[in-house]
């Protein structure tokens, strides 16, 4: 779900999440406030319903909720749009540009989007100075990192030649000077 706030005082709101809804039901959640900033905010259907009792007065003021139509082939048709990837890209490109939050904008850029869609995403985040997150490290290997350009041709004859001595037991001399090999 998508929220536009618009203060009259450009500041951002921390709404507390509190997990209990009006029925009874429980909800929990991962984090204990909801913080909306100036511009366009993606919360949750389950943290729209549990700030709304907080943001009364604000709603339709200052805080409106987007429709979003999902897109002819989304998850169901007739639908409001869950996600970014589900909204009309016309429309994604607007909820984009209105962004100010550095954590979704990273989210946003770390999904699966069109390529059009991706761009304006990096374009935003260029103009906010927001660096994208750094590769995690199971998503670099070593092999890649190998067949990369920056050591290439940094290899020696002696790297890749076998001398053909079967003397790599050499005894390596303790801090002591001896050879004793540690034993």
């Amino acid at each position: 779900m998508f929220v536009k706030y618009t203060p009259k005082v450009s500041h951002i709101k921390i709404i507390p999440l509190l997990p209990l809804k009006s029925g009874g039901e429980g909800y929990t959640f991962d984090n204990d406030t909801v913080t909306l900033r100036p511009g366009t905010n993606e919360l949750s259907e389950k943290e729209w319903e549990a700030i709304q009792p907080h943001i009364k007065d604000l709603i339709g003021k200052e805080i409106v909720a987007i429709d979003t139509p999902a897109k002819p082939g989304a998850t169901g048709k007739g639908k409001q749009a869950k996600t970014l990837k589900d909204v009309p890209v016309a429309t994604a490109r607007l909820i984009i540009e209105g962004c100010q939050d550095p954590k979704t904008l990273k989210k946003w850029f770390n999904q699966e989007l069109p390529d059009e869609l991706l761009l304006v995403v990096s374009k935003r985040m260029r103009k906010l100075k927001i660096e994208p997150d750094d590769l995690k490290d199971e998503d670099v290997s070593l092999d890649a990192l190998k067949g990369s350009d920056s050591g290439a041709g940094t290899e020696t004859k002696a790297d890749t030649e076998d001398t053909g001595d079967d003397d790599d037991d050499e005894i390596i001399p303790d801090f002591d000077g001896s050879k004793s090999g540690g034993a």
